[in-house]
């Protein structure tokens, strides 16, 4: 990914949908990562792809594939079966140049080394089913050490069929980093670690057209200190509990063609006042409605538009409420080139102490296009927006990139990369941990960075 600490795309837990899958959903994740621009807020799946599996496999006259997610035989992994388990290994090394590092006005660049590792592994159940992942991504600035981080994430869950109804329970665990160049970051001198608890459970029931999945997520936030200006950066204000019970319910109106409504409540509990005493426990409630629409011809859309709010227990951060919505729009052109296009609004975490809350609107557009059958080519433009609470601060990142993937055969890829990621700060009223610090830690400032990356993946 362009300019964030999060350059690997971290394995989604399993959810409701079928755990079996193909080998498309590896050669997606191995096509150079150009684009989706994380914040410094943990990983997050679109609601939309909790609600339906975005990636499609298949051929490219089927409805709902993309060119990513299209079955290549010839070159897709033929990944190891254990008994009725099928493994998934992979192993990726970049090596490259980034011309910013720190994310300043000033630039200082380094050359970089990325080494990733998953592993997948599922079972072949013609019902219920199993499945574990492990992915870790290793960054490292040849000259400067002290930016290097490491983030790595695991994930187990299972799915069991009663009928025509499932029942699933996942768990996964993140260990992450917030950098200098991300999206709600203050200007700190490295990155800084946090990790993600979370457990799911899940139960889609099935009326004829309609089903109605009832469902509750805990997440468990913790992060580490920090520092800006060779100073610390308390980051403790921001571990929290948060309780998310809601419910989609689904209307068939025809195959591939459906109405969905969600429901959803978050409870957040922190454990420890921020340096001016205040707790930012709060109560978040969204509405969303919409539908997931696959006409007969190479258009598809996707869509949940609704409301949020957003309110603290304390007096001290005022509500944030505001419209919310994910929306995304597919077209194939004669199957070898897909356009894809998606905009969200959400209500967010602000690592500053006195917002407590930001909104964060995201618009991307993107281009994959098939060269040859093991040529994939990708180009990739978006800006990501983040209005803070209390402060009235902004923080607008912007990105572009292009990347070109070579099938070599089933086990070897080759890929090059360029990304361009530019950030605007504009703000007065960002002062985080200012109690702390003796100063303010201001909002990171504007920067322009370019990456080039070249990488060699191998699986099985």
């Amino acid at each position: 990914m362009i300019g964030t600490g999060k350059r690997v795309k971290l394995l989604r837990p399993s959810s409701v949908w079928p755990l079996s899958g193909s080998g498309s959903g590896v050669l997606a994740a191995s096509v150079l990562w150009v684009g989706v621009l994380a914040t410094a807020a943990p990983a997050r799946a679109q609601l939309l792809d909790q609600i339906r599996n975005p990636d499609i496999p298949g051929t490219g006259t089927e409805p709902g594939v993309t060119v990513l997610s299209r079955l290549r035989p010839e070159y897709d992994y033929k990944t190891v079966r254990v008994g009725s388990l099928v493994l998934r290994p992979e192993l990726v090394s970049s090596t490259g140049y980034d011309d910013n590092v720190l994310g300043r006005r000033r630039a200082v660049g380094s050359v970089l080394q990325v080494t990733q590792g998953a592993l997948d592994v599922r079972t072949d159940w013609s019902r219920h089913g199993v499945s574990a992942n492990v992915t870790v991504e290793d960054n490292q600035f040849f000259d400067q050490p002290r930016q290097s981080y490491t983030n790595w994430a695991a994930s187990a869950g299972g799915r069991y069929d009663i009928g025509r109804d499932t029942a699933s329970v996942n768990f996964y665990h993140q260990n992450l980093n917030q950098t200098p160049r991300d999206l709600n970051s203050a200007s700190i001198d490295s990155s800084i670690a946090y990790r993600v608890d979370t457990v799911q459970g899940a139960y889609n029931a099935v009326f004829n057209r309609i089903s109605v999945q009832p469902a509750v997520q805990v997440s468990i936030y913790n992060f580490d200190d920090g520092i800006v200006g060779g100073q610390v950066y308390r980051q403790a204000f921001r571990n929290r509990t948060v309780a998310t019970p809601n419910v989609t319910v689904n209307y068939e109106v025809a195959p591939r063609r459906n109405l969905v409504a969600v429901v959803r409540n978050a409870v957040a509990s922190y454990r420890t006042p921020d340096t001016g005493g205040f707790v930012r426990d709060f109560n978040d409630t969204s509405v969303l409605g919409g539908l997931d629409y696959q006409g007969p011809g190479p258009w598809r859309y996707r869509a949940l538009i609704g409301y949020e709010r957003r309110v603290f227990s304390s007096a001290a951060f005022r509500t944030i409420q505001a419209p919310v919505a994910e929306l995304s729009v597919n077209y194939n052109f004669s199957g070898l080139t897909t356009l894809t296009a998606t905009l969200t609004r959400r209500i967010a975490d602000s690592a500053d102490e006195g917002t407590a809350g930001l909104t964060e609107t995201a618009g991307q557009f993107s281009v994959d296009h098939e060269l040859k059958r093991n040529i994939l080519l990708r180009g990739e433009t978006r800006v990501a927006l983040a209005e803070f609470g209390n402060s009235g601060g902004t923080q607008t990142l912007y990105s572009a990139g292009a990347s070109a993937t070579w099938l070599l055969n089933r086990n070897m890829r080759l890929a090059a990369s360029y990304g361009f990621t530019a950030r605007e700060s504009r703000s007065q009223g960002f002062q985080a941990n200012t109690f702390a610090l003796g100063t303010n830690a201001v909002l990171g400032s504007n920067y322009i960075e370019n990456r080039y990356l070249l990488r060699l993946s191998l699986g099985l």
